[in-house]
């Protein structure tokens, strides 16, 4: 009975859909059985034939009665739009076909933006996604329907088409730079700077290469619409911000003032470094950028539609007059770098939300996607940690992986190909494998043409390999190798002639300031419409969190270069701090080194000159681990390293510290007072003159050293000519 019930249901719905496809042509049945839906091009008889926006009734839907009340010019668009699906005559005024275009069935989202194949005839790039791509997976939820649903974004559509020029998007990407500006981009002669308050974010530094293009943001405009957001963006947004991030805006708006702010300053395409990331507004700035990622997206995916559109209803050539570039040399327009695969969950599900209503979802490989981005396997979390560590190292921390997406109107490919994407998902490590090294094929045409740049968890980055960071930098916008099949007629000028970088917009997000990040954004962010740097707000710093009585000794080494502070620390550490550490009353001595280059040279140190001790950095495995850390409580040895990276991916609880030498100050603050306090043990009965911490700073560590003491109290240990500060900190300091 089970058997032939289930028979008779698939019988069904073969027969409903053969009488669905029966209202489509050959064409349109050929692109919606390779796609899952139609290409715009092939819509014209369907718009007469289904939408018939001339009969729309006088009342319209609730959306659009209040966005068109009192407004001519939405009457006017309205009437414009009836007369297009009349006539088919839709390329009379630019910008109005754009718009018709966008609200049409969306098609291919392969044949959209470049000529190319579908992914069944593309070359799959090597690596971890190489595997056959299968829609047997693909989940709907809800009924999707044969027929597209009519797009409700007409009201938003009629003010976008009044506020067209003033579009950051057309601002920014349809503007071509003089040649000679965009000779003098590259050098730091011709940036103004100006210190700014920013409210809810801050103080910020605000970079611009010309009083021309100086951007001005409308501090009191909250209406998301009027800032160019799509429409059926501005729909989820709230339920998103609900659902993701947990918070509720003030009254009924969709985002809270920080993302607000946020989202202003990235929707002008300037360039951000904001510093400020923290465990409670993780998530919302994670909202933010998907909303500019995705906005970006649509944006130029309806002005290619519209070029397509333009072009193909035309009975004779476009003339040289009509402009229709809007591309670049490959397709892939956003990249994402995450540390980790629940990174990329987390952006996936808020690009489903954002894209279409619950009930509208389809996500191709959607179950594929689930099974290899969600949390599988035992976890390492053993004990209690703090909440920081919980908050990074939740979900799958696998920290090699790649994607691509495509995005169309009301569908998200997953496992695209690069060349047939609109956004990369990826981690430094899957890129650098994907891009190949010294003596491998180097593959990296699919990042010549990327217009966004994210690089969220940046701190996270140094704890993994700064140099696929470096890496990645060096081969952003090179020239392709191959054309993939690009149509030059549609490519933008400014791309044409190697100016991608001075276009190309970096979102920077991390929870610290450090050179390593500063480098990045001053040597690497080249964008014509500026830049943005918050600054970290004011600190006391985290010195003040230690509750152990701890006499705290801060040496400064003097070194004259910074090429040259490397050496300049070793020799300082052998001759000044070493020796006195050496003496046996100054037993179980923990050496904290931030850097893993500096560890193995101090480990090759005291296995040449054989001192005792032992050791433990983010290579070892738990039975050395184990035994190290039970050797060094019972003091069966004299030393102990330990490296910032281990205690960042496990957070250990280490006992038996008497004594505690920091190598260089860590790039995390608040590792100092953690490990500080761990001097604090219960089990131990140990007098404050028997404790000790001694710190080796410099002055190129300004940033650190005023993160762990202070603004003030850094900028005297930097200017005065003592070089050795003491502090005591705990309940009788």
């Amino acid at each position: 009975m089970g058997g032939s019930r289930k028979h008779v249901g698939r019988s069904g719905k073969r027969k409903r859909q053969q009488g669905h496809q029966k209202l489509f042509t050959k064409t349109q049945k050929k692109h919606l059985k390779e796609f899952g839906e139609t290409h715009p091009a092939d819509e014209r008889d369907n718009v007469r034939k289904y939408q018939k926006v001339e009969d729309l009734p006088e009342g319209e839907s609730e959306a659009e009665s209040e966005s068109s009340s009192e407004s001519e010019e939405e009457t006017d668009y309205q009437k414009l739009v009836a007369t297009i699906s009349r006539t088919n005559s839709s390329h009379n005024e630019r910008t109005t076909s754009e718009e018709s275009a966008d609200e049409s069935d969306s098609g291919s989202d392969d044949s959209d933006n470049h000529n190319v194949k579908d992914d069944s005839d593309m070359e799959q790039i090597p690596g971890d996604d190489d595997k056959e791509l299968s829609n047997d997976d693909n989940t709907m939820e809800g009924d999707k329907g044969d027929e597209e649903e009519e797009d409700d974004n007409t009201d938003g559509n009629a003010q976008e088409l009044c506020l067209k020029e003033s579009d950051p998007f057309t601002k920014h990407f349809e503007f071509d730079l003089p040649d000679k500006f965009a000779e003098e981009l590259s050098t730091t002669k011709i940036w103004n700077k100006e210190n700014v308050k920013i409210p809810h974010l801050g103080k910020a530094l605000c970079s611009w290469p010309s009083d021309d293009f100086r951007q001005t943001v409308e501090k009191a405009e909250k209406d998301l619409k009027r800032l160019h957001v799509k429409h059926k963006l501005c729909q989820q947004l709230l339920g998103c911000n609900q659902k993701w991030c947990t918070v509720t805006p003030p009254l009924g708006e969709p985002l809270t003032s920080q993302q607000l702010e946020l989202f202003k300053i990235i929707n002008t395409y300037q360039d951000l470094y904001f510093p400020e990331r923290s465990v409670q507004n993780g998530e919302q700035i994670r909202l933010v950028y998907c909303l500019h990622a995705l906005n970006h997206v649509l944006k130029t995916r309806g002005r290619i539609v519209a070029h397509n559109t333009k072009i193909k209803t035309k009975s004779t050539p476009v003339p040289d007059n009509v402009d229709c570039r809007d591309q670049g040399l490959t397709r892939p327009k956003v990249l994402i770098v995450l540390p980790f695969r629940d990174s990329a969950l987390k952006v996936v599900n808020m690009f489903t939300d954002l894209l279409m209503p619950k009930d509208q979802t389809f996500v191709s490989n959607k179950k594929r996607f689930q099974s290899e981005y969600s949390e599988s396997g035992e976890s390492n979390k053993k004990g209690l940690k703090p909440e920081d560590y919980e908050a990074t190292f939740t979900g799958n921390i696998d920290d090699h992986f790649r994607i691509g997406l495509g995005v169309a109107k009301k569908t998200l490919k997953l496992y695209t190909d690069f060349y047939s994407s609109d956004i990369i998902l990826a981690s430094p490590l899957g890129l650098r494998t994907m891009i190949g090294g010294d003596g491998e094929k180097v593959e990296c045409d699919f990042l010549s043409s990327i217009e966004l740049l994210i690089l969220d968890q940046a701190d996270v980055f140094l704890m993994q390999n700064w140099d696929h960071i470096l890496f990645l930098m060096e081969h952003m916008h090179l020239q392709p190798k191959e054309s993939h099949g690009v149509d030059f007629s549609r490519v933008r000028m400014w791309t044409l002639n190697g100016w991608a970088k001075f276009y190309r917009q970096t979102l920077v997000f991390s929870s610290l300031v450090c050179p390593e990040l500063n480098s990045i954004v001053n040597k690497n962010c080249q964008n014509f419409g500026g830049k943005v740097c918050v600054s970290k707000s004011s600190i006391t710093g985290t010195i003040c969190q230690i509750i152990v009585q701890l006499p705290q000794v801060f040496q400064r080494i003097d070194c004259s270069r910074f090429t040259d502070l490397p050496d300049a620390r070793f020799k300082f550490f052998l001759k000044k701090v070493l020796p006195h550490h050496k003496d046996p009353v100054m037993s179980q001595t923990l050496v904290f080194i931030p850097s893993y280059f500096d560890y193995v040279r101090v480990r090759n140190y005291f296995v040449k000159e054989d001192v005792d001790f032992v050791s433990i950095c983010e290579y070892s495995n738990n039975k050395v681990i184990s035994k190290s850390r039970n050797t060094f409580f019972h003091g069966k040895t004299h030393f102990m390293l330990y490296t910032e990276r281990i205690h960042f991916y496990r957070r250990f609880k280490l006992r038996g510290i008497k004594h505690m030498i920091f190598y260089a100050l860590p790039q995390y603050a608040h590792f100092y007072s953690e490990m500080c306090n761990m001097m604090r043990d219960p089990s131990m009965k140990v007098e404050i003159d028997n404790l000790s911490c001694t710190i080796l700073y410099s002055k190129y560590e300004a940033q650190k050293l005023a993160a762990v003491v202070g603004a003030e109290r850094a900028s005297h240990m930097l200017n005065t000519e003592k070089a050795v500060h003491m502090f005591v900190t705990g309940d009788n300091s």
